[in-house]
């Protein structure tokens, strides 16, 4: 809820959707402060798994200190 996800590098496998390397996914939080907004990407991203998952956890961050 209040993120939107876009996927690339990724395929189908029947009815599945797979990862098929590289960078597979971006995700933004939509919020009314920056700060909300980093935080509901943040929490998709903690909810999608898959094997090999990594992500940032610092993007957004250097904005809040201005």
């Amino acid at each position: 809820k209040d993120a939107n996800i876009f996927h690339a590098g990724t395929k189908l496998d029947g009815k599945l959707v797979v990862t098929n390397g590289g960078r597979v996914m971006a995700l933004t939080g939509m919020s009314n402060t920056l700060e909300r907004a980093i935080q509901k990407s943040q929490k998709a991203a903690q909810d999608i798994l898959f094997e090999g998952k990594y992500y940032r956890k610092d993007i957004g961050l250097d904005v809040l200190r201005y």
